[in-house]
């Protein structure tokens, strides 16, 4: 679970947007199926994020 997450947040830093420059893809269009099975199956995404966020996932202790 841990290394699917962490790759979901590694491409999520890694989009960058620039409203000036028009753009060929929209990022929904991109990031379209990245990141399926990320949440478990039975868990909502709003579930799965209250977890998460619980865990402190990512800081520094």
């Amino acid at each position: 679970m841990s290394s699917t997450l962490q790759e979901a947040v590694q491409a999520l830093k890694m989009v960058k947007v620039k409203p000036s420059i028009p753009r060929k893809k929209k990022v929904a269009d991109q990031l379209l199926g990245k990141f399926k099975g990320i949440i478990p199956e039975g868990k909502t995404s709003t579930q799965f994020i209250k977890e998460v966020r619980a865990s402190l996932y990512g800081k520094v202790k």
